[in-house]
């Protein structure tokens, strides 16, 4: 293959997290970060949300091929509704920071797209964040007083009570003792000097639909609105941001529990099938997946079962499961519903700049020939790639009677869909569970200032759109379905569960 890019970088972004990039329609991948004139910087100005949501909705319009392709026509009339609602909301919030967070996030939510999203400030940006660092909130209760309590409500506990861990970062999640609705993460064991032990770092309120309305400060004081997600029990997703849980755990939990880190893969042999948990498809554990194939080959190429398990997966590049892309595909391929065409990039001035950046200081001619296309077709879509730039990279199945399972759920974003998608299309794979998060048809994101001078928020938006058709074939807002649904709040033990579909019941 010719990749266009050579250059690899890292998102800033978890959920949304890290994403698949400009090649991960035909298999490799790589991400664009933050630019460095937004990256650990509070705002200059006090905050105008009405100008900072004009500023946004004027970006998007102008860079994302959603709003091209799927509003500018057919949803013209739901989009102007929108529009003027945000901008009431907008007038209403005034100065208010965390007001205006929550107008701007709900404005990008209407196009329920996981590549779409406002990047907030990790630093303190306030001077109400500012009193927060001198004086962090305190709660009295301590780990060993936390443990005794969720032994003693293990039955009515909260879905996200518990311990929870982030590398050296140890916290207790549990009820507040100011509000009823509201639970707490209060720190037990700290990542750094700034966030004593006791402190809350996080508040959580459970919405209608089981996911957590979230307030979390960074580690530099910086308050973030973001949503949290539950996912295989073990897993709670903020976008950005991952934790682990640590306690308590199910037997059914224990073997594949995140811990310490909670985006590192793990490999557990069973008695009817190999589990690899895979929470996360960032660049840096693609070497620890090769690792764990490699050792455990002869299982994985003995067992009936390879179970894949993709939920809660906060994407990343499309590579990083490369190892076992093998025991997944097959000789024979399954047409899907989304077998797409040709991938196309909209021209805008911030987009070829992008793409000038990606290229770097020395661009080959692929490079410079999409930036040509794009400068010649402002507003348009180009294609993406030259007809003979790219070509698709087959992978050559393994011999073996093992089935494949892999377990998806809204969690799994990006380039998890990815490899969703080659369990699609192959014969020997399964896949089970809830539908995926529906965010390759607009995919490779990048993120930009808006332009006010006021630096608490950017724009994170996907660059490389799956072809001219859409929303023809696509997923934005349904998800991939899985070819055998199952609702995992209502499973106990999701792999046996799992073993037992696919190979049956267990014999005597």
């Amino acid at each position: 293959m010719t990749l266009l890019f050579r250059r690899v970088t890292r998102s800033v972004w978890h959920h949304r997290g890290r994403f698949p990039d400009l090649l991960a329609l035909v298999g490799a991948a790589s991400v664009a970060s933050a630019p460095a004139s937004l990256a650990g910087q509070a705002p200059s100005t006090p905050v105008d949300c009405i100008t900072t949501l004009d500023s946004l909705d004027t970006r998007v319009r102008r860079n994302y091929a959603g709003y091209l392709l799927e509003v500018a026509t057919a949803k013209r009339a739901q989009y102007t509704t929108h529009l003027m609602a945000a901008q009431q909301a907008a007038r209403a919030a005034a100065r208010s920071t965390e007001e205006c967070t929550r107008v701007l996030r709900a404005y990008l939510a209407w196009y329920d797209d996981p590549h779409l999203f406002v990047y907030q400030s990790l630093t303190a940006d306030t001077v109400s964040n500012r009193q927060r660092e001198r004086a962090p909130q305190l709660d009295p209760r301590r780990e060993s007083a936390l443990r005794a309590d969720f032994a003693a409500r293990r039955t009515s506990l909260d879905p996200i009570e518990g311990i929870w861990r982030d590398g050296a970062l140890r916290v207790g999640v549990v009820r507040s003792r100011a509000a009823s609705d509201t639970l707490v993460a209060i720190v037990l064991t700290s990542d750094t000097t700034a966030w004593p032990v006791g402190a809350v770092r996080a508040r959580f309120v459970r919405n209608a639909d089981g996911s957590y309305q979230t307030w979390l400060q960074s580690r530099g004081f910086g308050m973030q609105q973001l949503t949290a997600t539950l996912h295989r029990r073990t897993l709670l997703r903020f976008s950005p941001g991952m934790w682990g849980r640590e306690y308590p755990l199910s037997v059914a939990d224990e073997a594949t529990a995140p811990l310490p880190d909670p985006r590192r893969p793990r490999l557990v042999v069973r008695e009817r099938s190999v589990v690899v948990a895979v929470p996360s498809h960032d660049g840096p554990y693609q070497r620890e997946i090769d690792s764990l194939v490699a050792a455990h080959r002869d299982a994985l190429r003995s067992t009936s079962l390879i179970i894949l398990d993709l939920r809660g997966n906060e994407g990343g590049g499309s590579m990083t499961t490369r190892a076992l892309h093998p025991y997944i595909v097959s000789a024979q391929a399954r047409p899907t519903p989304y077998d797409s065409g040709r991938a196309v990039i909209l021209s805008s001035p911030e987009l070829i700049a992008h793409v000038r950046r990606l290229g770097g200081p020395s661009p080959n001619a692929a490079v410079q020939r999409l930036i040509a296309r794009m400068e010649e077709h402002p507003g348009t879509l180009v294609p993406a790639y030259d007809d003979e730039a790219v070509t698709t990279p087959r992978v050559t199945p393994l011999d073996g009677p093992w089935k494949v399972a892999v377990l998806t759920d809204r969690g799994t974003v990006s380039a998890a869909e990815v490899t969703v998608l080659m369990a699609l299309r192959s014969t020997r794979a399964t896949t089970i569970g809830e539908a995926s998060a529906g965010a390759l048809d607009y995919q490779s994101t990048t993120i930009i200032g808006l332009g006010t001078g006021d630096r608490r928020w950017a724009l994170g938006f996907p660059t490389i759109t799956a072809h001219a058709d859409l929303p023809a074939r696509g997923m934005r807002g349904k998800g991939i379905a899985p070819d055998i649904p199952l609702l995992w709040a209502d499973v106990h033990d999701s792999y046996a569960t799992v073993e037992q579909l696919v190979l049956g019941r267990n014999p005597p």
